[in-house]
């Protein structure tokens, strides 16, 4: 599967990736923040959350053909309940990291498609996020 062109995706799609074209990521820098803040409620929630991915975490991004990032979305996540299986952790204690762990596939699934339709071919799906050089 190829990657679409920016002009062939859904008008949603075409929003967040002007916002991540002029800004980059909304912490990215004072001028995203201040671009980020705004926005109103409900389109900062779309920039930066996606259902889908939080229902359906690596398939997502299977679907969405950046099959790299999805098989390491699935082996952290096999890797995560193997090692709370052996350390026999509790069920909350399961159920916030599973949480957490799909939260993190959320927020981090529309910028990794940015990135993927703009060329990237990392493996990493939280590239671009952290501290920059």
């Amino acid at each position: 599967m190829t990657a679409p062109e920016a002009g062939e995706l859904a008008a949603s799609w075409q929003r967040r990736f002007a916002f991540f074209d002029l800004y980059g990521l909304p912490n990215s820098s004072p001028t995203a923040k201040a671009a980020y803040r705004t926005l109103p409620v409900w389109d900062k929630v779309r920039l930066t959350s996606n259902v889908w991915a939080l229902l359906f975490g690596f398939v997502y991004f299977y679907a969405k053909g950046m099959w790299r990032k999805g098989t390491t979305i699935l082996g952290a996540g096999v890797g995560l309940g193997a090692l709370l299986s052996v350390l026999h952790a509790p069920g909350f204690l399961s159920q916030v990291v599973t949480f957490g762990f799909a939260g993190a596939i959320m927020t981090t699934a529309n910028y990794a498609y940015y990135l993927h339709v703009r060329g990237s071919r990392s493996w990493n799906p939280f590239e671009g996020f952290g501290p920059r050089a």
